[in-house]
């Protein structure tokens, strides 16, 4: 009788730990799929040369993040411009409330060209 008790008590642990793992690797793939997108969106970025309201709506749409630009207004060219990319996850188990990811990333006007 015991036995059985352990039995379905451990397993009630096993799947706890089986929901946190799949939040760790819904975690995982959403960092991986941003930080991807982030490589597009450099490049993106540098062949553009600029940065304005209408290319960030853009970028939001079209890929599903938040960009949020970190520069100068009118970056010229060879210039360093940083920017954030941000997406909302919803996890099973690791926290109550969505969940926001970001990264930062930076890329130089004119590099690529």
């Amino acid at each position: 009788m015991s036995s059985k008790i352990g039995l379905i008590l451990s397993m009630f642990f096993v799947v706890i730990f089986f929901v946190l793992g799949m939040d760790l690797i819904m975690v995982q793939t959403a960092y991986s799929d941003l930080d991807a997108k982030s490589t597009t969106i450099s490049y993106l970025i540098a062949n553009e040369g600029y940065i304005d309201d209408s290319f960030i709506n853009d970028i939001n749409n079209k890929y599903k993040v938040k960009l949020i630009y970190k520069g100068p207004v009118s970056p010229m060219f060879g210039e360093d411009v940083i920017f954030c990319l941000q997406k909302t996850i919803k996890p099973l188990i690791l926290s109550n409330k969505p969940m926001t990811l970001q990264i930062e990333r930076s890329t130089i006007i004119g590099y690529y060209g």
